[in-house]
């Protein structure tokens, strides 16, 4: 067993929250919607990649924030993640910047800054500190292999720093993040620099139903709802919701090759009832590799029930 959350919160002082235990610390736009919020099934490949550096799920941190209608800043001290075989020793910082500057009732403009450092990472019985670098295919469907993957990299320190930006016009919302990872290997000689990189573009447009909302303790957008109270199948049809995305992340820098993976998706989402989602994927994807390039396309199905 592992705790995936738990977590103590103090909210006596206004706009202000602060946090410790296990959760997700703020980092990134797209890591920062719950799963049941996410416009695909999987999040991109360098959202995944870099949030699992120093935050993401599961994450031993302490944090304190502070939120409002046009503002989201967030630091937070972080270690290892929960459970066993997980390392608890990492010691990293986290922060993130966001400002809304411009929200009227048709059009919202989202800009940001996040950024990790690990000082310290994590160490297995005996040998040196390491982190590996790596993802599925945006299809985590029970594959055994991780196509994009660096494998174990002895690290002095690392981090990863990345822009990200939205425009929600009306039913219509735009976003994107860009990423630079930023890795100090251990070599014989002294310290290696690798540097790796990615971004995703992606538009999503609500067919049916009230468009996504910003919300400023995530800072991050929300499903799409019934324009009333909803009920079983929202005005007779439910809410529904198309997407395509544009995705990036190159793993590849000095004698280190992890992979260079694009892909373009596309879904289409619907909401019978609020708590139910049903969406329908389809993935067409390369990877690089050394000597090699893969080709792969994918159609994806899931069922989910939120409460």
């Amino acid at each position: 067993m592992r705790l995936f959350e738990g977590q103590v919160s103090y909210t006596g002082i206004k706009h202000f929250v602060l946090t410790a235990g296990i959760f997700k610390p703020s980092f990134g736009l797209e890591s920062m919607q719950a799963q049941g919020d996410t416009v695909f099934i999987e999040r991109s490949s360098i959202s995944t990649i870099t949030r699992n550096l120093a935050a993401g799920i599961a994450r031993q941190a302490v944090q304190i924030e502070a939120h409002g209608k046009h503002y989201h800043i967030a630091i937070a001290g972080t270690a290892g993640t929960a459970g066993p075989d997980h390392d608890g020793n990492q010691r990293a910082m986290v922060f993130r910047l966001v400002g809304v500057p411009v929200s009227t009732h048709d059009l919202l403009v989202h800009v940001g800054f996040s950024g990790e450092w690990v000082f310290k990472a994590a160490q297995s019985p005996g040998q040196a500190p390491a982190v590996d670098f790596s993802d599925f295919p945006e299809l985590n469907v029970g594959l055994t292999g991780k196509f994009l993957n660096t494998g174990k990299i002895p690290l002095k320190d690392a981090g990863a720093f990345g822009i990200e930006a939205a425009v929600a016009w009306k039913k219509l919302l735009l976003a994107g993040e860009a990423y630079e990872i930023e890795a100090n290997k251990r070599i014989e000689s002294g310290v290696q620099h690798l540097h790796f990189s990615g971004w995703y573009a992606q538009a999503s447009y609500t067919l049916l139903g009230t468009p996504r909302k910003w919300k400023s303790r995530t800072a991050a957008f929300s499903s799409p709802t019934c324009q009333k109270n909803r009920t079983f199948l929202c005005d007779g049809a439910g809410v529904v919701e198309a997407a395509a995305r544009f995705s990036e992340a190159d793993l590849r820098s000095g004698a280190v090759n992890g992979g260079r993976q694009q892909a373009w998706s596309a879904a289409l989402t619907w909401w019978p009832v609020d708590i139910l989602r049903i969406t329908l994927q389809y993935e067409n994807g390369k990877i690089q590799e050394v000597n090699n390039t893969e080709r792969f396309q994918a159609v994806l199905s899931m069922m989910q029930i939120k409460f």
